[in-house]
């Protein structure tokens, strides 16, 4: 077998690697406005599950599109968990200050507690509107059901999330180059893992759908 051939495994494997590499430059772009951050996950989302599933050849096209068609309820959302998160540093800000066992430790785990939610709604609710077309209500719902049911296979990408920080942090100079290829490895790993559930999602509204279809026809020739 060549490696170098266009078909084979090595060569499909950097094809890969380079979309999702240019695919976060193109997020972290969008991202700089911060009101726009929401859209811009959503659009990375949307283009990198269908990278992963080898269905788009192209990104800059379907990231511009997923990024229109998504602005509206992406940024509701974004809005509302920028809020939360604001609140969170003021919580956080407030425990360090005063130190972690001066504070009052049901004050102390119900800020972890919240936090934890708070991190995993925002890896998946995202990819969630990305993929389905859901109420802002319905999102958030959903959001915390995939929590929920992959939390465990959620957590090596949380630890994956700090990791990349630390980097960023202790090799200050290689922030843009940490950050954009450190994404590349969540991104792909968070695709593989809510890939799963998404299939199972889609069967069902299939097969909701193929029931309200028929239903319908019946009532047609009814």
């Amino acid at each position: 077998m060549n490696l170098l051939n266009y078909d084979s495994p090595l060569i499909q494997f950097l094809n890969k690697v380079t979309d999702l590499f240019i695919l976060n430059l193109l997020c972290l772009i969008c991202c700089i406005p911060v009101i726009t951050i929401g859209a811009a996950l959503t659009a990375k989302y949307d283009v990198a599950m269908r990278i992963v599933r080898k269905e788009e050849p192209t990104v800059l096209k379907p990231f511009f599109k997923a990024f229109k068609e998504n602005f509206k309820q992406a940024t509701i959302i974004w809005m509302i968990l920028f809020g939360a998160c604001l609140l969170l540093c003021m919580d956080w800000t407030w425990i360090i200050e005063h130190g972690f066992l001066d504070v009052p430790a049901i004050y102390f785990a119900a800020t972890v507690f919240v936090t934890t939610i708070v991190v995993f709604i925002i890896m998946t609710i995202f990819p969630i509107i990305a993929r389905f077309k859901v109420t802002v209500k319905e999102a958030f719902k959903t959001s915390a059901l995939f929590a929920m049911l992959y939390f465990y296979s959620l957590i090596p990408i949380i630890v994956l999330m700090f990791g990349a920080v630390f980097l960023c942090i202790k090799y200050i100079r290689l922030l843009p180059v940490v950050l954009v290829f450190s994404h590349v490895v969540i991104v792909f790993c968070l695709c593989l893992v809510l890939q799963r559930g998404f299939n199972k999602l889609e069967k069902q509204f299939g097969t909701e759908d193929d029931d309200q279809e028929e239903s319908g026809s019946e009532e047609e020739q009814a």
